[in-house]
């Protein structure tokens, strides 16, 4: 497994230079901790977090990265050790070589009369010297002052420089100058320690390599040039004691985190609620926070104390998982069950059977009522569910709203269309089907509202049939069948015909015995003249009681059987 900080690493150890690019691996390094802990975080989290959702999430092994990342810095390490000591080996070998340029040197202005022979030494030693690499860094100035002095002594007594052209020191005047305002610019712009130290090491070069002045301004040239080096040196020294004492702030720092770490997990032995978690999770995550913001302390102090702070934050980050994979199993339970229940109110939210649906979620929310809590999972189960709900019950109320304006405009169509019934012309039971078949094309109306204006609309029929030819029995059951189609239309027709047939039932019934009376009284009447008038009115009445019975019987079966 790899990631970009393994890429760079492993681009940065095919340098040759690996002592130039220390820094970088090194803020390398410390970045990828940080990357570290902040991924292992963000995976802590967001598996609670799928954990709480109930989805699997996929964890990443940091171990595989880090034990690949550590393996090559503990290479880069080994491989700059060895390029160290190799340096420091050579710097003391070039260190041995130019104290014994050294030492040629002064003999060879001390010693060497011959004028030919001292320059022909000069340019070996001084050709020689050029081709030696660099000296411990602490033995620099000393060993290069030291050499400056024996090549101004040679400089000076070597009879040649009388004959050397005016011009040569002018030039060499104007060089020594330039080098001393670039050394000056370096100082005054360059941030940058290492690119600082690399053009210094360049401009004592390039300075050496300058040939000589005119006495009379050697010195001052001299002056300058040592005062700027000094300069540059003491400002390369400030920045690597401020970059100490920096360190050692920042240990102080992440010591006093530590502390306080310890000391909120100590005060935080047991934590029983999921409330208290959260609490304490976030305040974690804010010692990290804090944490990350402090730079880097020194390496030796460094890795020791960061093991010692993310020990802290591993433990409790586990302690907070076994907690909660504790308590998902004791909820799991109620978790399936509800998890049921939402399964169901999932199924019925679409419907668009308004009463048994209905019927159905009630029931379903009392079941939930009566359900144990479900932990840190039961906030997310309950708004799933009552989603569905919420959903079922928001369609149900619009379209009990639409259908409402919908009976409302019905209602005004009928009672517009019973007005323009004293219009029509009824002639025979085809015009009454055609008014009735008119009035219920117009729709349903609200249910409050129905008796009224089925009794409107028959009243306006009755008055229109009784100018009509139609037998009154006719006209009867033309406004009976009126009636029947009108109930069809209702909300609740079958009751509505429950009902018609009760109430025919019962005005037969009361008629039958209304005739059953008459014919037994009859029975008691003497044979008269007196009496014949009486049980001729008795007939005639129980032969209207009988044409009654016939029509309410054919009424009876107008009826649909539902």
């Amino acid at each position: 497994m790899e990631n970009e900080f393994i890429t760079n690493l492993k681009e940065l150890l095919k340098q040759e230079d690996l002592l130039s690019i220390s820094k970088e691996v090194g803020q390398l390094k410390v970045n990828f901790d940080d990357w570290l802990l902040k991924s292992e975080g963000q995976q802590q989290v967001a598996t609670l977090k799928a954990e709480e959702e109930g989805v699997e999430l996929e964890q990443i092994d940091f171990s595989i990265i880090k034990t690949a990342f550590n393996d090559l810095f503990l290479k880069f390490k080994a491989s700059k050790k060895q390029q160290l000591d190799l340096k420091n080996k050579l710097e003391l070998e070039n260190l041995k070589l130019k104290n014994n340029l050294i030492k040629e040197l002064k003999e060879l202005v001390e010693n060497e009369e011959n004028i030919g022979t001292a320059f022909n030494g000069y340019n070996s030693i001084q050709d020689t010297w050029k081709k030696i690499g660099d000296i411990p860094r602490d033995k620099r100035d000393n060993v290069q002052k030291d050499y400056s002095r024996l090549r101004e002594l040679f400089f000076h007594n070597i009879t040649i420089y009388k004959e050397l052209k005016e011009n040569d020191y002018k030039r060499n005047t104007q060089l020594k100058e330039k080098i001393i305002i670039e050394l000056q610019t370096l100082r005054n712009e360059c941030d940058s320690i290492r690119e600082l130290e690399k053009k210094l090491r360049l401009f004592q070069d390039e300075w050496e390599d300058v040939g000589p002045v005119q006495k009379e301004q050697w010195e001052g040239l001299k002056m300058s040039y040592w005062e700027v080096v000094r300069s540059i040196y003491d400002k390369i020294n400030k920045h690597y004691e401020q970059h100490r004492a920096s360190q050692q702030e920042n240990l102080k720092k992440k010591q006093a985190i530590l502390i306080e770490l310890q000391v909120f997990l100590e005060s935080n032995p047991t934590i029983n609620t999921q409330k208290e978690w959260q609490k304490c999770t976030q305040k974690v995550l804010d010692f990290q926070a804090s944490w990350k913001k402090v730079g880097f302390a020194p390496k030796k102090d460094n890795d020791a104390i960061w093991k010692e702070f993310r020990g802290l934050c591993d433990s409790f980050f586990t302690l907070k998982k076994d907690f909660f994979k504790e308590r998902d199993n004791k909820d799991k339970e109620a978790r399936d069950a509800k998890k049921a229940l939402i399964d169901k109110a999932n199924a019925l939210k679409s419907s668009e059977d308004w009463k048994d649906a209905s019927h159905a979620l009630i029931q379903l929310q009392k079941q939930w009522k009566t359900l144990k809590g479900a932990g840190r999972y039961e906030k997310k189960l309950w708004e799933e569910f009552r989603g569905a709900c919420d959903y079922f019950f928001t369609h149900k109320e619009d379209s009990a709203k639409a259908m409402d304006k919908e009976l409302t405009k019905n209602l005004k169509d009928k009672q517009a269309f019973i007005l323009t019934i004293k219009e029509r012309v009824i002639a025979a039971e085809e015009d009454i089907k055609g008014i009735i078949a008119d009035f219920q094309e117009l729709g349903n109306v609200p249910s409050n509202q129905y008796n009224q204006l089925l009794s409107d609309f028959n009243k306006a029929l009755q008055v229109q049939l009784t100018k009509s030819n139609m037998s009154p029995e006719a006209a009867d059951l033309i406004m009976f069948k009126s009636k029947i189609q009108g109930l069809s239309s209702s909300h609740d027709a079958s009751a509505n015909y429950q009902r018609e047939k009760k109430a025919l039932r019962m005005k037969i019934t009361d008629l039958e015995n209304e005739l059953i009376k008459a014919e037994t009284n009859m029975g008691y009447f003497s044979v008269s003249k007196g009496a014949e008038k009486l049980f001729a009115q008795v007939n005639e009445k129980n032969d209207k009681i009988k044409k009654d019975i016939s029509l309410l019987k054919r009424k009876l079966k107008l009826i649909p059987n539902e």
